[in-house]
């Protein structure tokens, strides 16, 4: 009886997400009511309230799950040496792009500023880049450039998204990685010249 609720619950869930995409190819999230929502997914207003309290809660879960489809790409991808590092990269441009129109509607659409630092805060993504940023700066220096990188790396890949036609999902990884590479080359010392 519980495994049959809560595949209901998940039908359910699923049905809103599912709908809220729907309005937003027409519909900005800032212009979608709860009616509009619920009517499209089928599903009285109550329902709908006891599993969001809005249609900004529903977009909130789609980015979560989002996030969640990426680290199960980067978790399948090769080990992070240089090649599986590279590996990483074309699988989080590829995911994009299979996943392209939901993607872009989730950037027109972004209600949650930290979204960016979110995507660049999974471990993977985030350990490798600071990894890279070892030796290149001072400890505070370091911070500034990995929030650099974040920024640029995301502004990038939502230019690249958004784009049609777009570069090819292998193209776009190895130029990231070229930019990154570039950004974490170590630094001369003061004084020293090249």
């Amino acid at each position: 009886m519980e495994q049959r609720e809560n595949q209901r619950v998940m039908l359910t869930r699923r049905l809103i997400k599912e709908s809220l995409v729907r309005l937003l190819e027409q519909e900005s999230i800032y212009k979608l009511s709860v009616r509009a929502l619920c009517q499209e997914a089928g599903v009285n207003r109550s329902t709908f309230y006891k599993y969001y309290g809005s249609p900004y809660d529903v977009l909130a879960e789609l980015e979560c799950d989002l996030l969640g489809s990426i680290q199960t790409a980067l978790d399948s991808a090769p080990l992070p040496d240089a090649d599986g590092e590279r590996e990483q990269f074309i699988a989080i441009c590829a995911f994009l792009e299979r996943n392209a129109q939901l993607v872009c509607l989730l950037i027109r659409n972004n209600a949650d500023p930290e979204f960016p630092e979110r995507l660049f805060r999974l471990p993977q993504i985030q350990t490798r880049l600071r990894r890279r940023l070892e030796g290149c700066y001072s400890e505070e220096e370091g911070e500034y450039a990995f929030i650099f990188l974040t920024s640029g790396c995301y502004r990038l890949m939502r230019d690249w998204i958004m784009t049609t036609p777009r570069k090819p999902a292998r193209e776009m990884a190895v130029l990231l990685l070229d930019l990154i590479d570039k950004i974490c080359t170590p630094r001369p010392a003061v004084g020293e010249t090249h």
